[in-house]
């Protein structure tokens, strides 16, 4: 028995990887993720399914226009309208789409072109807001008034095309007439509240005016200029600005520390050297060599009398 375990845990165990599935089992299960993706608003999720199964099947209707409506979802129109530049065989002309993508993008010239000549509410729609926007609102008015006629006043199209439609009229009325009420005069009486040109305009006499007043206003200016560039700190004692100064190099170095000091000091004690303050770090050496060395100092002093 024991013999045989270990034949059996000594053998290993090869690995077969298993088969790729077919196209035609892993659309049905991408579909079925699709349609639960867009139900519960995953739409990230969807577009990626999309894309698969568009790389598996490329002809799938149902998978183009699914991810064209999530682009538009999303307002992702650049590519909706790529999207629409590379449609799938035998796919429907959606020029409509690419018109609203155009309007969305603030093409309305390019969309409106698409359109025109063209009829149905949704078409309509899209022309009205093309309208206003491009500031035909009188145009716009005809067409929103066209679609509230053959709407129910219960639906929630009338509803949106009346706010679209006072939004229209109130920016007409503006533009025709409610502008002229704000100005202070007609029209017509708007040349004679133009002021007159001053007197010596022809001659050359208001350029001379406005010569002498820059004239004099220069003087101002450069004084102005000087004022703000006012020096903070007052300048040494025998300095001139724009000259250079010849400074102590040991200005810095504290009184007793300067040559001046020392020469004074050595010149009051009579050329006597000391070990005293006044010697900078160097002169050690100098006053050490006159001195004699160990105790040799106190010999030849006389002791206190007693």
């Amino acid at each position: 028995m024991s013999s045989t375990k270990t034949a059996t845990t000594g053998s290993k165990r090869t690995f077969t990887p298993r088969p790729p599935r077919s196209i035609e089992e892993r659309l049905p299960k991408l579909y079925r993720a699709l349609t639960d993706q867009v139900d519960d608003g995953y739409y990230a999720n969807a577009i990626r399914t999309c894309k698969k199964i568009l790389s598996l099947d490329p002809a799938s209707q149902a998978a183009y226009q699914t991810l064209l409506f999530l682009h538009l979802q999303t307002d992702d129109y650049n590519s909706a309208l790529s999207l629409l530049d590379t449609p799938p065989k035998d796919a429907e002309t959606l020029e409509f789409e690419r018109a609203y993508c155009l309007y969305r993008l603030h093409r309305e010239k390019e969309a409106l072109g698409l359109i025109s000549g063209k009829d149905g509410r949704k078409v309509n729609h899209l022309e009205a807001q093309i309208r206003y926007r491009l500031g035909e609102y009188q145009k716009a008015q005809e067409i929103y008034d066209d679609l509230l006629a053959d709407v129910g006043s219960s639906s929630s199209e009338h509803s949106d095309i009346l706010t679209n439609l006072n939004a229209t009229s109130s920016h007409h009325t503006f533009a025709t007439s409610t502008y002229r009420s704000h100005l202070p005069s007609t029209s017509n009486d708007l040349e004679s509240n133009v002021p007159s040109l001053p007197t010596g305009w022809s001659s050359g006499g208001l350029a001379k005016v406005v010569e002498k007043k820059t004239a004099a206003a220069k003087p101002s200016i450069e004084k102005k200029v000087a004022g703000e560039k006012k020096r903070k700190h007052k300048l040494p004692k025998g300095a001139v600005e724009g000259k250079n100064v010849n400074q102590d190099p040991e200005r810095w170095l504290p009184l007793r520390q300067r040559a001046s000091y020392i020469a004074a000091q050595h010149k009051k004690k009579g050329g006597k050297e000391s070990m005293g303050t006044g010697f900078t770090q160097g002169s050690t050496a100098q006053a050490s060599g006159n001195s004699g060395g160990g105790g040799g100092g106190n010999k030849g002093k006389k002791g206190k009398k007693k």
